[in-house]
């Protein structure tokens, strides 16, 4: 699939070690299992920054330390900033984690290294995942990193593995379950 993975948005600076559990999301949310995106928004990264969710915008991006989503993998998070689109750049992020990120769409670049001495809450970033650059719009600082994988980023595109699969069958169309009847 062809298009472009760049990002142009706010930032917003965490720390190193925020959960996926009373991070992202509460918890309660998590095991109750709610994955509605209009529930999620609102509580999106609340217990971390309690002014976060009012201040976010579409198409801001997360930038975060080391162990960004540790914890158990509990996605509904990933949902939230998938509806909002948002983009995640962060020092490191469990594997787990980063696989549920993908799976819901939300971009994300690891190994960013030291990003609290360069970028600030509400700094404008320009952000190009396929080739791994991150230019500063207002200091016009850039920062190279490893690059999203293509396989990856073609996932993000069709927006998660949801998206994926529909590409998929609609290529596929034999493969599809026949359409049942409706009960009477």
């Amino acid at each position: 699939m062809t298009g472009t993975m760049r990002r142009v948005g706010r930032c917003h600076v965490f720390g190193d070690d925020i959960p996926l559990d009373d991070g992202f999301i509460p918890f309660e949310m998590a095991i109750r299992r709610i994955d509605d995106p209009q529930l999620l928004r609102p509580e999106l990264l609340r217990m971390v920054d309690p002014a976060f969710p009012d201040r976010v915008e579409p198409g801001d991006i997360i930038v975060a330390g080391a162990n960004f989503g540790c914890g158990k993998p509990h996605f509904q998070g990933f949902i939230a900033m998938a509806a909002l689109g948002l983009s995640v750049l962060c020092v490191s992020m469990p594997y787990k984690t980063l696989r549920g990120a993908i799976s819901k769409g939300v971009p994300v670049l690891a190994g960013l290294p030291g990003a609290d001495a360069v970028l600030c809450t509400g700094h404008r970033l320009d952000v190009d995942f396929d080739q791994g650059t991150i230019i500063n719009l207002d200091t016009g600082r850039r920062i190279d990193v490893p690059p999203l994988s293509p396989l990856l980023a073609d996932v993000v595109r069709r927006g998660g593995t949801r998206g994926t699969l529909a590409a998929w069958l609609d290529t596929h169309p034999d493969m599809r379950l026949p359409a049942q009847a409706p009960r009477e």
